[in-house]
């Protein structure tokens, strides 16, 4: 008989796939884009305003929206909600920068498996304490088994990739990146739960992230680094959508962080960031983003790892003790 809690966690599994196909999107078009400005922070800076603009409309046309803003608000003033909460969107400044530094120089797919070889590290350790929304996830053998074929299988391309020149800096930034976004992710889960709108959450993490951006992109005009201009090329005015790209995948993992735990929610959307990195690497090529048969065989290795770590673990009841329901008055 098919387990009932599978379904759910399966739907939201589907859910956080396509997220993650939309990060590779966002991951393609922040390269690019900091190719034409001149600087990754610079690109990172378009990227968050873009998404603030997006966001800032849906809290403008919904008044349940509003409210709930109101009532964030309100929890901070009373201190129920921490203010460190907030800081989320720090975590995805960082992957924005390492988005517009590294994926010119090895592509969407190689990027993907440094990123989320720290993304799912990050999600192991998180899951393990009282952060994410849904509790602490008990740490099964089939969990950690499933963590390790992914890693093993995102070494796998790595060391094909190392060996044919890329420098080691460039997956190792993104590995630095992803293992923050686990707890970027219990944040806004956090959020999301206690105002009860996506909406609200991902504002606060686009807001918190511009506002560092800001800061950063001054001190690097002040240090005298030139802000190129921005696209010109009629090819080119996608490349200023990967803040859209990146509310699509924020508000989606904001709502199934609470079903899936951190560590479930980082396998699913690396699955889909893999898959839409490999099409865009394949169909839509750029210098050094060529897809071999060894990333292909990865791919491969990580969905098998995703489904070892989501199956369900058999529950064995104690031969000495038999618990009766409590009953409810």
């Amino acid at each position: 008989m098919r387990s009932p809690s599978l379904v759910p966690v399966l739907t939201a599994g589907l859910v956080t796939i396509a997220a993650g196909a939309a990060m590779s999107l966002q991951g393609r078009a922040n390269g690019l884009l900091g190719q034409v400005l001149g600087h990754a922070v610079f690109a990172a800076l378009v990227s968050f305003f873009v998404g603030l603009l997006c966001v800032g409309i849906a809290l403008a046309v919904s008044a349940r929206s509003r409210s709930a803003a109101r009532y964030l608000f309100a929890l901070l003033r009373d201190r129920t909600l921490p203010w460190w909460m907030l800081l989320g969107g720090l975590s995805g400044c960082l992957v924005v920068i390492a988005q517009a530094t590294t994926i010119p120089v090895m592509g969407v797919a190689m990027f993907t498996m440094a990123f989320v070889s720290g993304q799912v590290t990050g999600g192991l350790i998180v899951d393990s304490t009282e952060l994410p929304p849904g509790g602490r996830q008990r740490l099964s053998v089939l969990r950690i088994l499933g963590v390790i074929i992914v890693l093993a299988s995102l070494a796998f391309a790595a060391g094909d990739r190392l060996q044919s020149g890329t420098a080691l800096w460039a997956p190792l930034l993104p590995f630095v990146s992803g293992a923050p976004t686990s707890v970027q992710q219990a944040l806004n889960g956090h959020i999301r739960a206690a105002t009860q709108s996506a909406v609200v959450a991902t504002t606060v993490n686009f807001t918190v992230g511009f506002v560092a951006l800001i800061i950063g992109t001054f001190a690097l005009l002040v240090a005298g680094v030139p802000w190129r201009g921005f696209p010109t090329a009629p090819d080119q005015w996608w490349i200023l959508l990967g803040g859209a790209f990146g509310v699509v995948f924020i508000a989606l993992t904001t709502v199934t962080v609470a079903r899936l735990g951190v560590l479930l929610l980082s396998l699913f959307a690396l699955f889909g960031n893999l898959v839409g990195a490999l099409a865009l690497d394949a169909l839509l090529p750029i210098p050094g983003s060529d897809v071999t048969l060894t990333t292909v065989a990865s791919a491969a290795g990580v969905l098998v790892g995703i489904v070892v770590t989501v199956l369900p673990v058999p529950v064995r009841p104690s031969s000495g003790s038999r618990r009766e329901p409590a009953s409810r008055t």
